[in-house]
């Protein structure tokens, strides 16, 4: 711990006074991140302790109502009001224990579904455009679809940073090249897509800029230059972004079930089995979401997550993890 230290801050070239400093840890520390989480844990069960918040914190329908990463905190309810009267109590509560709330950084979010007559304030249809879509957390937007748009400007931006290195660096082979293009652009283009729940025209965008790229590295345009799709990836020692992005979401669902029984994540999958079969459906073409998504990749599977049993049965699978990767490749024979 940083107790009874005493410090400097240098500003440029200029020094501050010395300054005792009585708590903390030093910046970059390998205790600093596991002690930052302890104090984080003991302050938000200080704060259900004075509150009316579930402890734990899992609705009575059986939801998660708060869940954290890092510095970051989340808050669920089914009424905004409430939501809305709990933020003085959280400041207070953080700041007993030397947490700050950034007010700044607040939102207040309802997720729904916006009927097909519902307007805006400028007249505009606000199905599939609703406010909560364009709403970022953790570096991502809550919709998918939104979320795979920005990434693929934020990746085509980053891949003309970097022009000059493809189309002029003579003396840089193809294969470093292909590295840099990895660590630099699709890096960003892949940004939390093992959480996406997209379609398949969707996914088929993210490879088609995904080839361009590729052809734009290898110096072939149209009509000039040709090359076949398979022969584009051969040739570069790739696959498919798309077999990519089912991959990390493979290997993070297998995270998540070999994870406690109270984390979040958990809490959300049983309340998605549970609610096939405790809630009416909403009407009309049914919606693509991450649950949905999971289970389509165990149906191509044999396998399925639509009752209790099942799910217990894939637990089993996934806590073997070469087991767990070798159901992932079983899909790939077949």
């Amino acid at each position: 711990f940083v107790i009874y230290t005493f410090l400097k801050v240098r500003v440029n070239a200029s020094l501050s006074e010395v300054f005792e400093s009585l708590l903390g840890a030093f910046q970059g520390d390998s205790l600093s991140g596991k002690l930052f989480t302890l104090v984080l844990a003991a302050a938000l069960h200080h704060l259900r302790a004075v509150s009316e918040r579930p402890d734990p914190p899992i609705s009575d329908i059986g939801l998660p109502t708060e869940w954290e990463y890092s510095d970051d905190c989340d808050f669920a309810d089914e009424d905004m009001e409430t939501l809305r009267t709990f933020l003085p109590a959280v400041k207070e509560v953080l700041s007993d224990w030397n947490l700050q709330v950034n007010e700044s950084k607040t939102e207040f979010n309802t997720v729904y579904l916006a009927k097909k007559s519902d307007k805006d304030s400028n007249g505009q249809p606000m199905a599939n455009n609703e406010p909560w879509r364009s709403s970022k957390t953790l570096g991502s937007l809550l919709c998918t679809e939104k979320d795979i748009t920005r990434r693929r400007i934020l990746a085509d931006v980053a891949f003309k940073k970097f022009e000059k290195v493809w189309l002029e660096g003579k003396k840089i082979s193809l294969e470093r090249k292909l590295r840099l293009y990895d660590a630099q652009v699709v890096s960003v283009l892949l940004y939390n897509s093992n959480s996406w729940s997209p379609t398949k025209a969707t996914l088929e965008k993210v490879d088609t800029l995904h080839r361009r790229h590729l052809r734009t590295i290898l110096k072939i345009k149209w009509p000039r230059g040709q090359i076949s799709n398979v022969t584009l990836y051969e040739r570069c020692n790739v696959e498919k972004l798309s077999e990519r992005i089912e991959y990390q979401r493979w290997k993070m669902f297998g995270h998540i079930l070999r994870s406690q029984e109270n984390t979040p994540a958990q809490i959300a999958l049983s309340f998605a089995i549970e609610s096939n079969y405790l809630f009416k459906g909403r009407l009309g073409r049914p919606r693509m979401n991450l649950f949905t998504v999971l289970n389509n990749d165990l149906k191509s599977r044999n396998l399925s997550i639509g009752n209790f049993q099942e799910l217990n049965e894939i637990k089993d699978i996934a806590k073997c993890n070469k087991c767990w990767d070798n159901l992932y490749r079983y899909r790939l024979l077949h």
